[in-house]
């Protein structure tokens, strides 16, 4: 094995492959995450196609300037996953697309970025990086409100690499597709559009990260080594791409007008369909392009009057909780007491003006206008004065408990008993909602019988509930006797 010749280079392309498995991982990690979901059953979703979908959704319905609507992305992996199981409810698959797309998103994190450890050798020694990585971004879209954009890291994901040169890997895919259409070879043709449509994608976000730091600082590029220089490789890739594509799109249209028996009309036309929508994103991006001149002059005049940053941010989780935490209490308090001194603003304190407070307790207050229509009298609804339990229901409670003994019974079996207890039309479906709370109250207030000389309790012995409705522990429901004495104690 040969070590790199120059710094910091991966001659084995190690570091390449596991960031490609780092950005597979979260994908792959959906299937093993929903078997943890207790209270779903999700079996039958292969949630790495379901995932995949969505990152391929976002990243053809995005474009230059805004990204892909939350609803839209659920809507399309919903469909998928109503494929994958036809017989559940529409609600459920809703609910499915809605954790993969949570959970691409990262939801939960603080910066919503996976991260994944992975080395480099050089010149001997072995150094560790740490990748950082997003695959769905929320950003503001034009009108405000929260937009998805794929990273180049999800659409690599879909094309199976990272760390790729895009524009070289764009040009082969025409070059690819072009061989297949002049070879008649129309469904391989169609995968390999497929995959030039997202590198089109792919190739415009990445352009337009590389501007964006143009819009945050202007003192961060130049014009001559960054900006420009991307602007005239763009164009001229660009413009190289409309010529190959336009081409391509000329030889299905004579292909089908000579007419072959491997190619069909519906083939030919969706290969069309994405050709042009491939010529309509490298039209906008071209044209967005040919206009970052003038943006850059807008934003040198909107930053020139925009004072550099005087102090640098606190952060209190690395900066300040974890070395405290490390400290006794003696040398924390102190430390902690100036810190929120010099944190908090000051204030001015209140001061009354004697004459001020002397007026304003002799002025009469001005009388209300009880007919100024300020103040409605709610409408009390009869309804809501009905109890939540008819006297049917406690009726009936006091049957199921009757079956309570020494012995006692678990509250499963209490609530089996009791959805099998027929209380009217409006009591069937209740009777279990009523003893569960009885049972509750039981296990922090044993109700006692003076007059059988009993009390009813509930005992928790750390025996889990396994019941469709509720959950937590199935108390022990037991019946003792109890000694005058003793004043409802067990005996």
């Amino acid at each position: 094995m040969s070590e790199a010749k120059g710094r910091g280079r991966d001659t084995l392309g190690l570091a390449t492959r596991v960031k490609a498995l780092a950005v597979a991982d979260p994908v792959l990690d959906l299937e093993r995450r929903k078997s943890l979901l207790t209270s779903r059953d999700w079996t039958g979703y292969q949630m790495e196609e379901l995932a995949l979908t969505a990152i391929d959704t976002v990243t053809l319905k995005m474009d230059f300037e805004d990204g892909a609507k939350h609803e839209d992305v659920v809507s399309a992996v919903a469909r998928v996953a109503g494929i994958h199981m036809p017989d559940r409810s529409t609600d459920e698959h809703t609910e499915v697309a809605r954790w993969v797309l949570d959970s691409l998103v990262n939801v939960g994190t603080v910066d919503r970025s996976f991260s994944h450890v992975y080395g480099v050798m050089s010149d001997g020694s072995y150094t560790s990086h740490v990748f950082s990585f997003k695959l769905l971004r929320e950003v503001a879209g034009l009108d405000g409100r929260p937009r998805l954009r794929a990273s180049d890291e999800a659409i690599a994901v879909l094309v199976g690499a990272v760390d790729i040169d895009i524009a070289s890997e764009q040009v082969a895919a025409d070059a690819k597709l072009d061989a297949l259409v002049k070879r008649g070879r129309l469904i391989d043709a169609h995968r390999t559009a497929e995959t030039a449509l997202r590198l089109t994608a792919q190739y415009a976000e990445h352009i337009r990260t590389q501007l964006d730091g143009m819009r945050r600082d202007i003192r961060s590029v130049r014009w001559e080594r960054d900006v420009q220089r991307i602007q005239s490789d763009a164009l001229a890739h660009i413009e190289g791409c409309i010529k190959t594509e336009n081409t391509i799109k000329g030889n299905v249209i004579g292909l089908m007008e000579n007419g072959t028996e491997d190619a069909t009309p519906a083939q030919a036309a969706d290969l069309i369909t994405i050709l042009e929508e491939c010529l309509r994103r490298h039209a906008a991006l071209q044209a967005n392009l040919q206009e970052v001149g003038d943006r850059f002059r807008a934003e040198q005049e909107r930053q020139a009057f925009v004072p550099p940053p005087s102090r640098s941010y606190v952060d209190l989780g690395h900066q300040l909780l974890e070395p405290v935490l490390n400290l006794p209490v003696q040398q924390a308090g102190p430390l902690l007491e100036r810190f929120a001194t010099a944190a908090t603003p000051p204030r001015r304190p209140t001061v009354l003006f004697l004459p001020d407070l002397i007026t304003s307790l002799l002025t009469i207050p001005p009388e209300s206008d009880a007919d100024d229509g300020l103040i409605i009298e709610p409408e009390l609804d009869d309804d809501a004065l009905l109890p939540a339990f008819v006297e049917d229901q406690y009726i009936a409670l006091e049957g199921v408990l009757k079956r309570v003994d020494h012995d006692g019974i678990r509250l499963s079996a209490l609530l089996a008993e009791a959805r099998g207890v027929a209380v009217g039309a409006s009591g069937l479906r209740s009777l279990d909602h009523l003893l569960a709370l009885h049972v509750l109250g039981l296990f922090g207030a044993p109700r006692s019988d003076p007059a059988h000389g009993t009390v009813l309790a509930a005992v928790a012995d750390h025996c889990q509930l396994d019941d469709d409705v509720f959950a937590g522990d199935d108390l022990l429901v037991v019946r003792g006797r109890v000694s005058g004495r003793a004043n409802g104690e067990d005996s």
